[in-house]
């Protein structure tokens, strides 16, 4: 007990006389603990906010569970009221679908966590599985107007009547004797009721009392026999018309209306009657369409792949709904829900993310613990002559680690704790509400015993005296040997693997089984054996460079070079930290270029142009028009011509024809990635040898229309469209087709050309518009949309600006910059305790120096040999790291959930970021130089050379 004591009351006074290299250690533990209890937690509501944000902006028929069955509740299925016996002619009465929702919610009450959470109560209407057609009013301009029958008990929740009242049942047609057919009855009905939506009524010209007849032919069956008109009873308002509401409610909110070259306007609407109506009109003939809100409020990245399980095997079961308890013939619900696919895509997104960023993690992992083992041998150092008084006067080697492991762990605990704590207040700050976890707690103890692990290994008994590493012998440790070869072993078995195994698409996205241990591992192992051999060489390349330097008449270069070959400060653990520091750098800034990068390429590539109109008609006289707008330089209509077969010598692919105004569509692709060079080739002259050459028709392929040995200059092939045949000279063949479908067998032809050789006319509802230099988007983009009000106009910036603001972009752009920050960190504090260990034989040499005559200044020129060579070394490997580390990750993880695109993109290389990286390793290194100077600082000449005598 007294050796004990005695012990701890040594503990004590060395940590209240020489507490600075163990607060380091502090410090490394607190920012460790910090960032395990904030960055898993951070990541965990970056997932959560992401699976939030993908719902919320999918529109409700992308997102919920719907299921559409062929009959109308508490009804036979269609066919059963054909008799006009059953018919009946008088007020039919208000069915009762209370029971029906009633049984439709306990789909949704009887259905798994998180399932049951996150589907809303049921929603329905009936509407006519045909259309009826109308009198289209002169004043509507229509040549055509139909409209679906629709019955929807919640209707006057949703919509705001402002004429009229809602439509009520009205008499039914009266059928008298057997001869009766059900489009000839006796007494045909008087006219139904109906309600539209005021934007429907203004597109067909239809107002409150309005009488329409419905016409007879196809539609809804003999409807204009039994029910000869309509009467509009009702005008209501429905608020924002792309509601999740009125999207399940098609054509509800506002007509269709298609410009027919042929047949002029053709309008499409739906009408809303009283739920008593619905079966006499339709004679059953309808469909109940069901559909159960997803919200994905509350959902946590952990719910997702059990999420995705329990739809689809909602989707593989048939769910039989009655409408009462005596219904014989109870609805058939197959839930299907497009939130799988978007359950999908998070998965995806999250195997992508989680692998870079540990990829990003496993760097600051390694120089962490490179600078516990600098800070471990640093405080060693600083106790080394109580150490060895203590081991002469018969302490043991384990006495001795215990001491020093007992201080590392007061420090470490504590210090860890404190971080642990300010990282759950920071968290909450920030609203990261993700709940922790054992494993982090569990990480989080391991920072606070790492210092204690760390002192008690760097305590080592035969260590503990003082002794000239310039005049020892060098290790020859086996030990050291098998272990490097072990690493190395480990980085091209790692690699090798990830290379052969290729990109996994969508990594374990059906089980959310987390991060893979071998993209990891790699870049981890790849790095340490890169520096190992860096270490290794560097001991040549100091001894050349001091044999270069020894000429020299300047003594500190040959001094420093002589210093750095025989006595390194610090070793290889510098190298190690230093080289970690710089790799993840320059991985951060490679990656994040090649993320942003690959989503703005995609944005670009479905786009095609400065901006893509699509919609209406974009005709001759349309695009004139859209040319003649102020900023715009070129407007190309992009037509679909129809399939089409290409017969050549091997094979006759079917197609997909496709036409544009080659001359616009060069300068509307002038600057856009991926297009194709030749574009001016598809309307210049066919350019062939001999007759066939001058008559061909330059087209475009995409490798799925191009057949065997088919290429650029390709002649004897033959374009079979549906107008007629045309021989044609391929010019090129591409990937893809910026602007156009992509994965698909594509012909690309100029509309003129392929119009004067086969007749081929197309009606293009999509156009590319490039714009001029200086020409404002957001005005250009207005203009249009005033020209053409039911266009759709895409712009790429803003595409890929969405893209970018999802929580998963801007979480990876965070972690980048706090993973550059953390690794800057670290930087810094290796090379300050690296100088710190190397400060005692510096000071003793500057002080047999400076008595001879050294100045100063070139004093400090050796503190800068002492971690100039090593933070050289850094650059170089950490540049080939940056290289070599991004494309082991895009060679082993799927980014294109990440990037919104069909293909893995390339890394890219952005040379300012690259050197913002290497200027900033270098400030940190010079910043941390100064820091070790101030600290080390002394002065004390005399005081060094009377301790030099007596060594």
């Amino acid at each position: 007990m007294g050796a004990l004591s005695g012990l701890g009351l040594l503990a004590r006074r060395q940590l209240r006389t020489s507490w600075g290299a163990t607060a380091a250690l502090g410090v490394v533990a607190f920012l460790a603990a910090g960032v395990l209890s904030t960055a898993p937690r951070a990541v965990a509501t970056m997932h959560a906010d992401q699976v939030v944000y993908e719902t919320a902006t999918a529109s409700g028929p992308a997102r919920d569970v719907i299921s559409v069955a062929g009959s109308i509740p508490g009804q036979a299925p269609s066919g059963g009221f054909y008799d006009p016996g059953t018919v009946g002619s008088g007020v039919p009465d208000e069915p009762d679908w209370t029971p029906f929702a009633e049984n439709l919610d306990a789909v949704r009450t009887e259905s798994p966590e998180p399932l049951r959470s996150v589907m809303g109560a049921p929603l329905f209407h009936v509407t006519s599985a045909d259309p009826a057609y109308t009198e289209p009013e002169r004043s509507s301009e229509l040549a055509e107007a139909k409209v679906f029958l629709r019955s929807a008990p919640d209707l006057a929740e949703h919509a705001e009547l402002v004429e009229g009242r809602w439509p009520t049942a009205t008499a039914g047609p009266v059928f008298v004797g057997d001869e009766q057919s059900i489009s000839q009855p006796t007494e045909r009905a008087p006219a139904f009721e109906v309600a539209v939506s005021r934007a429907v009524a203004e597109t067909y010209g239809w107002e409150l009392g309005g009488r329409y007849d419905n016409l007879s032919g196809s539609g809804v069956i003999a409807l204009a026999g039994r029910y000869p008109s309509l009467v509009v009873t009702g005008i209501f308002e429905t608020g924002d018309p792309d509601a999740d509401y009125w999207l399940h409610h098609a054509l509800g909110a506002r007509a269709s209306v298609i410009a027919d070259p042929n047949r002029g306007l053709l309008g499409t609407a739906t009408a809303y009657v009283d739920p008593a109506m619905i079966t006499p009109l339709t004679l059953g003939v309808a469909e109940t369409r069901v559909w159960y809100p997803v919200s994905t409020d509350g959902l946590t990245a952990a719910d997702v792949p059990v999420l995705l399980a329990q739809m689809n095997g909602q989707s593989a079961r048939t769910f039989l709904v009655a409408a009462g308890p005596d219904d014989p013939t109870p609805l058939q619900l197959r839930p299907t829900s497009r939130l799988t696919e978007i359950l999908e895509s998070l998965l995806a997104q999250r195997t992508g993310v989680d692998a870079i960023v540990a990829v990003l993690a496993v760097g600051p992992l390694g120089a962490t613990v490179a600078v516990l083992a600098l800070g471990a041998r640093l405080v060693v150092d600083r106790r080394r002559s109580a150490l060895a008084l203590l081991r002469a006067r018969g302490a043991s080697g384990t006495q001795v680690r215990l001491l020093m492991g007992g201080e590392g762990l007061v420090v470490g605990l504590g210090s860890a704790a404190v971080g642990f704590t300010a990282g759950l207040v920071l968290s909450a700050a920030l609203g990261v509400d993700a709940p922790v976890t054992v494993a982090q707690v569990l990480l989080a103890v391991a920072a606070g015993v790492a210092p204690a692990v760390a002192l008690a290994l760097a305590t080592s008994p035969a260590g503990l005296r003082t002794t000239r590493s310039d005049l020892a012998p060098r290790s020859r440790s086996r030990v050291r040997w098998v272990l490097e070869v072990l690493v190395v072993a480990g980085a091209a078995l790692a690699a090798w693997l990830l290379l052969s195994r290729g990109v996994v698409a969508g990594s374990g996205a059906g089980t959310g089984a987390g991060v893979d241990p071998l993209v990891a591992a790699a870049p981890l192992l790849v790095s340490l054996a890169l520096t190992l051999l860096a270490v290794r060489a560097y001991p040549w390349l100091a001894l050349a460079a001091e044999r270069a330097l020894a000429p020299r008449r300047d003594l500190v270069p040959f001094l420093g070079a002589a210093r750095a070959t025989r006595d390194p400060a610090g070793g290889p653990v510098p190298a190690v930290a230093l080289v970690l520091a710089v790799a993840v750098a320059a991985t951060s800034a490679v990656l994040y270029s090649t993320v942003s990068g690959g989503v703005v390429r995609e944005a670009w590539r479905a786009t095609g142009a400065d901006l893509r109109v699509s919609g209406p008609v974009v005709d001759e006289p349309v695009a004139e028009q859209l040319g003649a707008l102020d900023g715009v330089a070129a407007v190309s209509p992009v037509g679909d011509v129809g399939d089409g077969l290409l017969q050549g010598a091997g094979s006759s692919p079917r197609v997909e024809v496709w036409t544009v105004d080659a001359a616009e569509l060069v300068v509307a692709q002038r600057d856009v990635e991926g297009a194709p060079e030749t574009l001016d080739a598809l309307a210049g002259s066919g350019g062939g040898d001999g007759a066939d050459g001058d008559e061909a028709l330059p087209v475009i392929l995409t490798p799925g229309a191009a057949g065997p040995g088919v290429g650029p200059g390709s002649t004897g092939i033959t374009l079979t469209t549906q107008e007629g045949d045309v021989p044609v000279r391929v010019v090129d063949v591409v990937d893809e087709l910026p602007g156009l479908p992509a994965g698909r067998a594509l012909v690309l032809a100029d509309a003129g050309r392929l119009a004067e050789a086969t007749g081929d006319v197309s009606y293009p509802r999509l156009a590319l518009v490039g714009l001029t230099d200086d020409a404002d988007r957001a005005a250009v983009t207005a203009e249009i949309s005033r020209l053409l009000p039911s266009s759709v106009v895409e712009d790429p910036d803003q595409e890929a600006d969405a893209v970018l603001a999802a929580p998963v972009s801007g979480g990876l752009a965070v972690a980048f910059v706090l993973a550059v920050l953390l690794a800057g960190l670290l930087c810094a504090g290796a090379v300050v305790m690296t100088l710190m260990l190397a400060a005692p034989a510096r000071a003793r040499l500057l002080a047999v120096l400076q008595t001879l005559g050294l100045s100063p200044r070139l004093g400090r020129g050796l503190v800068g040999w002492e971690i100039g060579p090593w933070a050289v070394v850094a650059l170089v490997v950490g540049a080939v790291l940056g290289v070599v580390v991004p494309e082991l990750v895009l060679a082993a993880v799927d980014v294109t959930a990440l990037t919104g695109g069909p293909t893995q993109p390339d890394a890219r290389y952005d040379p300012l970021l690259l050197g913002a990286a290497a200027a900033g390793f270098v400030v940190v290194v010079l910043a941390a130089v100064g820091v070790a100077a101030a600290l080390s600082r002394r002065g004390e000449v005399a005081a060094q050379l009377r301790m030099g005598s007596n060594d």
